[in-house]
């Protein structure tokens, strides 16, 4: 068996929940039933019918037309599905719902303008066939909505269980983008995505914040071009921020280069709102963040990159640690990196404790993720503050960081670090407990 998440072979065995024996992917943590699915009509179809005004509301905000819309559904699904075709025909809609058995083979291409599954997914043997013969029928840009049991609710037939990580990886592999993850009720989430048309290969923007890196700008850079990613293209989208020591000079020797986009800011503001621009400019469906004073190794690039071209992973962080907590060990000031050290530590306590995460370096500079990661976030932080704010709203919206050892050394304040030790960490301390309670994503998205 392998996963229909990211074609891993390898699974482990799970305790069983709620009477239900599974075992879980080991590469992007899908979860499969092992036990046949109950036979079709036997268990009661999942009460959606209160939410069908509500799925048509979340589809025309995804920009669904008054076209035909593809109703997917088979056994129980098909049974909880009628009141949502009922809803919808009484709205104007065509409705249709074909038999699944042998829809597969028959389906016109790009013929509708919204494809609906209720309660579908994980009762699919191949879940991804069913999500791309969606994607075929379905005209460019058009929605998808699924619906899906909710953590650890297994109900009779089903054969996967996704969560908020695995069912966008899923859909990401199968063609649509812009995925929105939502919880439904206590028991079942609700899933939009559009339709997209994705590139025959994945494409890497690299984010380079530079501002005063006259010494390592041009060491980085050097090293940038000559670093390759088997089987990726990338763009290296740097942002100068109006240097004062030479580094807007040396980067504007890169203009015009065909892999290089340069960005030329006016004035310094932050190296989050620098990060923010390079964001805006980026066309690369993976985003990864690199600093111009060269503390971190670029051959760890292909470790980071790897979970998310496998498919296993949505966002990845480059862990320092390597086993020591003590990462930062200036050689004339001893002092000043215990203390540095010490509030790393507590820093990474306090978001895992508020966050109930398990991270060992959420502040890592290397965070790589792909770009519908962004999707419906907006970020307000200029300065180091930002490193917080991405980390915290990417988390808050569902997703799970995996950590990936790398090589690190810091340097010193000497060196040309940019911290401020007495403000910047009252303004980290600020946003991680305002972030906590505060709305993520806006009420009228999806």
């Amino acid at each position: 068996m392998n996963c229909p998440v990211c074609d891993e072979s390898g699974f482990a065995r799970l305790l069983a929940v709620r009477g239900r024996t599974a075992t879980r992917c080991q590469g992007c943590g899908c979860v499969a039933l092992e036990e046949p699915p109950a036979p079709a009509g036997s268990a009661e179809p999942p009460a959606l019918s209160r939410h069908a005004k509500r799925f048509l509301d979340a589809l025309r905000r995804r920009g669904m037309r008054t076209g035909p819309l593809l109703l997917a559904a088979s056994g129980t699904a098909r049974m909880a599905s009628q009141a949502f075709a009922d809803h919808a025909q009484a709205e104007g809609f065509r409705v249709d719902l074909p038999d699944l058995t042998t829809a597969f083979t028959k389906q016109a291409p790009a013929a509708y303008d919204a494809a609906v599954m209720l309660h579908q997914l994980q009762i699919e043997p191949v879940p991804g066939e069913l999500l791309r013969w969606a994607h075929a029928a379905l005209r460019p840009g058009a929605p998808l909505l699924l619906t899906l049991p909710g953590v650890h609710r297994w109900p009779a037939g089903s054969r996967w269980h996704f969560d908020e990580t695995t069912i966008q990886l899923l859909l990401l592999r199968c063609g649509f983008r812009e995925v929105l993850v939502r919880k439904l009720d206590a028991s079942a989430m609700l899933v939009t995505a559009v339709r997209d048309e994705p590139p025959a290969r994945p494409k890497c923007s690299i984010i380079v914040a530079a501002f005063n890196e006259k010494q390592t700008f041009p060491v980085l850079m050097d090293a940038l071009l000559h670093q390759t990613i088997p089987g990726v293209d990338r763009e290296i989208v740097v942002i100068e921020s109006n240097s004062t020591d030479g580094t807007r000079e040396l980067a504007k020797q890169y203009q015009g280069h065909p892999e290089i986009k340069l960005v030329l800011q006016d004035q310094p503001r932050g190296k989050g709102y620098a990060v923010r621009e390079g964001f805006r400019h980026a066309t690369g469906d993976i985003l990864l963040i690199q600093d111009a004073d060269l503390e971190y190794d670029l051959d760890d690039y292909d470790a980071l990159l790897a979970p998310i071209l496998s498919g296993r992973a949505l966002f990845v962080l480059g862990t320092r640690h390597a086993g020591d907590w003590k990462m930062r060990q200036f050689a004339q000031q001893k002092i000043l990196a215990a203390g540095l050290n010490l509030g790393h530590a507590f820093f990474t306590g306090l978001i895992n404790v508020l966050y109930r995460q398990r991270m060992t370096d959420p502040f890592t500079m290397f965070k790589v993720f792909r770009r519908d990661c962004l999707f419906g976030l907006e970020f307000q932080c200029n300065r180091f503050d930002f490193d917080h704010e991405l980390l915290i709203k990417l988390v808050r919206k569902g997703y799970r960081p995996l950590e990936v050892p790398v090589n690190y050394r810091s340097r010193s304040f000497r060196e040309g670090k940019k911290v401020r030790v007495f403000r910047d960490p009252l303004t980290w301390i600020w946003v991680d407990l305002k972030l906590r309670f505060a709305r993520v994503l806006p009420k009228d998205l999806g």
